[in-house]
């Protein structure tokens, strides 16, 4: 079992840009030619053919307790436009719980907006703590976790 976490830095490993784990999802460890061990969500849209034709280059994997890291993670908001919005959604964020944002989009159409925040979090229980919290700003209708793109 491969265990991700500070201690193995001498570890050549990857965190996968196609599913963006972070500590707390369940993962799995794949051998690549010449790019060391990519950690993969079990849920990643490419897990089922790597799992399914590369089986032999799959390694268990899980996470070390790890709270000093912090890890990219995507959000998509939707909910009504209303005056102010984007200003209480960051609010939540940066203040309440002193999260860090790499990005931040938003767009209107029709009295509808849509956005999606780059993020830095711990793991999932603190990306799910956030999301409910989010879920709770007037005007937001829905907030799910996203892959970055």
């Amino acid at each position: 079992m491969l265990v991700i976490g500070d201690d193995l830095q001498k570890l050549d490993y990857k965190l996968s840009s196609c599913c963006n784990p972070i500590p707390g999802d369940d993962v799995f460890g794949f051998i690549s030619v010449g790019e060391g061990i990519k950690i993969h969500r079990v849920n990643c849209p490419n897990a089922v053919k790597l799992l399914s034709n590369y089986a032999y280059r799959v390694v268990k994997a899980k996470w070390m307790n790890e709270h000093l890291i912090s890890f990219l993670a995507g959000i998509k908001i939707v909910g009504t436009d209303e005056l102010g919005i984007v200003n209480n959604i960051t609010k939540v964020i940066s203040n309440e719980n002193n999260i860090n944002m790499r990005s931040i989009s938003f767009d209107t159409d029709d009295g509808i907006f849509e956005g999606t925040i780059m993020i830095y979090v711990h793991d999932t229980k603190h990306l799910s703590h956030l999301m409910e919290k989010l879920k709770k700003v007037k005007g937001v209708n829905n907030v799910i976790r996203i892959d970055e793109k």
